[in-house]
């Protein structure tokens, strides 16, 4: 016989969660969907937590006659490179220059460009990436002072040598206390002391840098030529036999020298743009044309396509207008090289002056 159920017994419901959802889907499917969705949230939140900030350096250009101000410079200038950090870590920095030369590590870093052209610097670090678009031109002729010898120190030594033959380069700057001599060259060995002695063992071009007292901005640089070693096999002289007097050949009768035309130093439109922004920066003068110019400083300048003005009055405008902007130069000469007009193209957005 069944026994009978007290009056006071409640019924007890138990609450199932799924329990719809699980009754026409097979629970371990449903199971192993939860646990992809689990596993999916934690790689997302470690890719989150681990993310590079790539907004913390940026990338600082200069050198001893360009200090930051632009991004123009000469072929074999010694341009320095650094890695300005808002913080933090310093170390695993790569620098690769476009020029295809070996890449170079550190904070700060010195590289020099052989030939002209555009090249666009690269620095990595981690997972980041910063450009920098660096312009090289054809170094100008020499024709600006040399700089104090107080303020930078000079190399003295020779300019050509002999693979295989040692070499020494010293200074005697009076100031001095320390040196570092070091060739700009992958994996070179830093040098202390006053002198230094070299001993190239293949021909080709080296340069030897020099920074006194610790001071990298005042480094200066020496480029060197290493020529194949001489061979010591003596040639025995030669004496040519004397030609019969029969056969002599009268001398030419002595022509008139007609006079040479003044040489115009060669300027392109390249240089002749880098120079106009050196007068905007206050490091040039009209007058500085000159020579280009055939001493003709009132030379027609024609400003972007529109208005014209003499070459002496322009320079006069542009000087120390920082925001004014150059785009395109392009020089109209003579058939004797001298520049008798300028086609300048400028930023349309300045309207600070024209």
């Amino acid at each position: 016989m069944t026994p009978r159920k007290s009056a006071n017994e409640r019924k007890v419901t138990t609450y199932r969660p799924f329990s719809k959802i699980t009754n026409h889907i097979d629970p371990m499917v449903l199971y192993t969907f939860l646990a992809l969705l689990g596993i999916s949230i934690i790689i997302l939140a470690f890719q989150a937590t681990g993310r590079e900030d790539c907004s913390q350096i940026s990338i600082e250009l200069a050198s001893r006659n360009n200090a930051g101000k632009h991004t123009s410079f000469s072929t074999g200038e010694v341009i320095t490179f650094k890695a300005a950090t808002n913080g933090g870590s310093n170390s695993g920095l790569t620098w690769d220059f476009g020029d295809s030369t070996a890449t170079t590590s550190g904070l700060q870093v010195y590289h020099a460009f052989t030939k002209a052209g555009t090249y666009m610097v690269t620095l990595t670090h981690s997972k980041c990436t910063w450009h920098q678009e660096v312009i090289i031109i054809n170094a100008l002729a020499d024709n600006t002072p040399a700089p104090a010898a107080d303020l930078y120190p000079t190399i003295d030594g020779p300019e050509e040598v002999l693979a295989g033959r040692p070499a020494t380069f010293t200074n005697s700057t009076g100031n001095a206390r320390t040196w570092q001599w070091q060739l700009l060259q992958r994996g070179a060995e830093v040098h202390n002391g006053r002198a230094v002695t070299y001993t190239f063992s293949s021909p080709g071009e080296r340069i030897l840098s020099l920074i006194i007292n610790g001071d990298s901005s005042k480094m200066v640089t020496k480029h060197i030529m290493v020529f194949p070693a001489q061979s010591n096999h003596k040639v025995e002289d030669f004496k040519p036999m004397p030609f019969p007097e029969d056969n002599k050949v009268p001398e030419p009768t002595p022509q008139p020298a007609v006079p040479e035309k003044p040489k115009v130093p060669s300027v392109s439109d390249d240089e002749f743009k880098f120079m106009l922004s050196q007068v905007v920066d206050k490091q040039k003068s009209a007058s500085d044309f000159s020579p280009y110019l055939c001493d003709n400083l009132n030379a027609r300048v024609l400003l972007n396509d529109k208005d014209t003005d003499a070459f002496s009055h322009f320079c006069s405008r542009i000087r120390g207008k920082k925001r004014f902007k150059i785009e395109l130069v392009n020089l109209i000469k003579d058939q004797n090289g001298c520049v008798k007009e300028i086609r300048v193209r400028y930023d349309r957005k300045f309207l600070g002056i024209f």
